[in-house]
């Protein structure tokens, strides 16, 4: 059985809520009315729940696009806020952290959600390729790759640059005594052309 398309408006809803809530946390980094309109947002897709079943409720079609309208500007936001915080602020370890702990899982989860849906439900989209749950455990060994990175580099920003550099002396140091390591000559007619002098 295929889930209903107000799927997608509960995800984008808890994407604005989630947002909302870690706007508010870290308010030293964002506009005071960030919160605020994003809790808007949230109010907005229970509108659109209301709207699916009481206007739209004979179009499951038309639901499915309205659906997936919110949970588009809800990813939208997700991605303003990660460049917002990479570009602007110019924090790369926190958006390192915010890109490994939320914006790869939600982009992730929305795909597979609306990957399932399109392949099970006759929607006039060309179907999408379906993603095995088994690559959703790739992505999130990718995501707790990220965290870890993102963490070191928010604690010890010159970490990274450190491990680089030292890849680098030990590259050096491997050319160096690859350069001075010859092959062995023959020194036998050397000292002949100097006793012959």
């Amino acid at each position: 059985m295929v889930f209903p398309p107000e799927l997608f408006v509960i995800s984008g809803l808890n994407v604005f809520v989630i947002l909302s809530l870690l706007t508010a946390i870290f308010d030293e980094i964002f506009p005071k009315a960030v919160p605020y309109v994003l809790q808007i947002a949230a109010l907005a897709g229970f509108g659109q729940m209301w709207v699916n079943y009481s206007v739209l409720s004979s179009s499951v079609e038309l639901r499915f696009w309205c659906g997936m309208l919110y949970l588009t500007i809800a990813l939208i936001t997700v991605l303003a806020v990660n460049f917002y915080i990479a570009f602007k602020k110019r924090l790369l370890g926190a958006a390192g952290f915010f890109l490994g702990a939320f914006t790869i899982p939600v982009t992730s989860v929305s795909y597979f959600f609306i990957s399932s849906y399109v392949n099970g439900v006759a929607v006039s989209i060309p179907p999408l390729p379906m993603v095995p749950v088994e690559g959703l455990y790739i992505v999130f060994v990718l995501c707790i790759v990220i965290l870890g990175l993102s963490v070191i580099m928010y604690y010890e920003p010159n970490a990274l640059k450190r491990m680089l550099k030292m890849n680098r002396k030990n590259q050096n140091t491997v050319r160096l005594l690859d350069s001075t390591i010859s092959v062995p000559r023959d020194d036998s007619e050397e000292n002949k052309k100097k006793k012959g002098r």
